[in-house]
């Protein structure tokens, strides 16, 4: 059956009706019912998953009779009759063999066998549709190499504040795609079948552009994914967040909000900001209100990526000017901080000293994985060939995506250095172990010096990955502390009111299978900086590299 062409949704017409003031708790039962019926009959059912049908309409078209429903009995033979309306669904041969990988995990379909929920006769529809789900070319779900997608999705870009209806349609089709295509909902904290009655209030009245995207930030919070952010950045909240900025790097040191460096090149009013400062109050609110403010609205996979994504932000502000308190020398002083138009200054320009590579001694090389360029990776090799070690800063996110190439200069035989899973395109909701990964030699002499990767909470995603990689290799240490845990490629996502936002797409894990999603990479040595060394100019993780560089025995290829 080939897809349908693609034509305006009716949906924004549906959406149009009068909404509803107060969702009663047997309303947001029933829309939450739908909601998950609507999913599974998207992705499963032959007349749906291939395209036929105005997906989105058919939800809204059906919202007004469902929520009527005052039973779970009337509401069970109204959705009943709308599965049927659909048409037979044709037994299927091959969806009882099993999958030709191993199972990472099955499919999890126990909201649809909930008999206080879903009457018998519906139950059995729905257990049918499972046993003889759709096998052809699914229409509302890709996979372009190793990456998910979901086309066909429409954006609803105008107005800034969807009808009622489209951004109840829009939690359904955020709750779905992760009930059947987030490699990691096992690592949720919480019952997922949960989060959808519990978000619908929220999503129905919000009543503001600026009230939507701040629940959906909620939302996104809710499934503890790094990469669960709006990409690129939302400018209402972008607006909110403020115009300004305080030329100014904080880092959550020792539990507090601490300068991590202050901009003086000219370019920037003069700071009254020192390295080592620790801010406690911002505008004149304490900065412990504004992380308890601001965690339940950022989506990171850990404690550690929160504090960081907040510390990001703890510096804008509205206007050309900002009062700030910190403690310095443990003496509380008053400070009023210039801050810049957003966009106005160009980035940092690095000192030559510090440059992609260079020479920490004569026995230590060093690479910034932020500069880092694929078409270096050779010379940089060469230069550091006689060097007892090399410190690899992957503080960062690298670059340029070079693969495994640098890691394959320091192995003399193939080694495995991860695991994958994705999607199955035949079961939608099960996700199967790929073959595992190999890093393959550059050359015919490896490199045969220490390696150690620094690391920290901005290490995410392909900087996790790279990480990954060096510890397949026979002389890497991992120094640092936890970082961001959101490790596979991205899926781009689409909200009614064009918003943007991305979740983790494959499940990678260890060559033994162990978790990086969440916990981040293993920390070989851990080591976290301290803000008397802060205020001291030191860099604690480089300085520790460097002393078990120096310290390590010889190595030969």
């Amino acid at each position: 059956m080939a897809p349908a062409p693609t034509t305006p949704s009716a949906a924004p017409g549906l959406a149009a009706a009068a909404p509803i003031e107060t969702l009663t708790p047997r309303q947001v039962d029933n829309i939450a019912a739908l909601g998950q019926v609507w999913g599974f009959l998207k992705y499963f059912h032959p007349a749906v998953a291939s395209g036929q049908r105005d997906w989105d309409a058919e939800l809204l078209r059906q919202l007004p009779a469902v929520l009527a429903c005052r039973s779970v009995a009337a509401r069970s033979r109204q959705l009943s009759a709308w599965i049927t309306s659909l048409g037979p669904v044709p037994a299927c041969s091959t969806c009882a063999n099993p999958p030709t990988q191993p199972v990472r995990f099955a499919a999890d379909l126990r909201w649809a066998r909930n008999a206080k929920r879903f009457s018998a006769p519906l139950r059995q529809q729905l257990a049918f549709i499972e046993a003889n789900r759709y096998q052809g070319t699914l229409y509302y779900v890709t996979r372009t190499g190793s990456t998910t997608n979901f086309p066909h999705e429409e954006a609803y870009i105008e107005p800034a504040l969807p009808a009622q209806g489209l951004r109840l349609l829009g939690l359904c089709r955020y709750w779905n795609m992760f009930q059947y295509y987030y490699p990691y909902k096992y690592a949720l904290d919480e019952d997922w079948a949960q989060v959808l009655p519990e978000m619908l209030p929220r999503f129905a009245q919000a009543s503001t552009p600026l009230e939507y995207r701040h629940t959906a930030l909620a939302l996104f919070a809710r499934v503890h994914d790094g990469h669960a952010r709006f990409y690129p950045p939302d400018p209402l909240l972008e607006a909110e967040r403020g115009a300004y900025q305080v030329a100014a790097d904080v880092q959550f040191l020792e539990g507090q909000a601490v300068v991590l460096r202050v901009r003086h090149d000219g370019r920037v009013p003069t700071s009254p900001l020192k390295p080592g400062d620790v801010l406690t109050h911002v505008a004149g609110t304490a900065v412990p209100d504004l992380v308890k403010q601001r965690l339940p609205e950022t989506g990171a996979s850990n404690r550690a990526a929160q504090l960081n994504t907040i510390a990001l932000n703890l510096l804008y502000c509205a206007t050309p000017e900002v009062e700030l308190q910190v403690v310095r020398d443990g003496q509380p002083q008053r400070l009023l901080a210039p801050a810049i138009k957003v966009g106005t200054v160009p980035p940092v320009q690095p000192p030559v000293a510090d440059s992609m590579y260079r020479f920490l001694t004569p026995e230590v090389g060093y690479i910034d994985m932020a500069r880092i360029k694929g078409d270096k990776v050779r010379t940089i090799m060469q230069t550091f060939s006689h060097t007892k070690g090399i410190v690899v800063d992957q503080r960062n996110y690298p670059g340029a995506f070079i693969g495994m190439y640098l890691q394959g200069f320091f192995l003399a035989k193939p080694a495995v250095y991860g695991r994958f899973t994705r999607y199955d395109p035949t079961y939608p909701g099960r996700f199967l172990w790929d073959p595992a990964d190999t890093l393959k030699p550059v050359g015919t002499t490896p490199y045969p010096g220490q390696v150690v990767v620094l690391v920290n909470e901005v290490s995410r995603s392909l900087a996790e990955f790279m990480a990954m990689g060096f510890q397949a290799t026979p002389h890497a240490t991992i120094l640092g502390s936890q970082t961001a845990g959101a490790d596979g490629n991205t899926t781009p996502i689409t909200l009614p009111g064009g918003l943007k936002t991305l979740m983790t797409g494959i499940g990678v894990y260890y060559p033994d299978g162990s978790e990086t999603q969440r916990v981040g990479v293993k920390i070989d040595v851990p080591v976290r900086p301290t803000i008397a060394g802060l205020r001291q100019g030191r860099d604690e993780l480089m300085e520790k590299a460097v002393d078990l560089i120096t310290k390590a025995p010889m190595t030969t290829p």
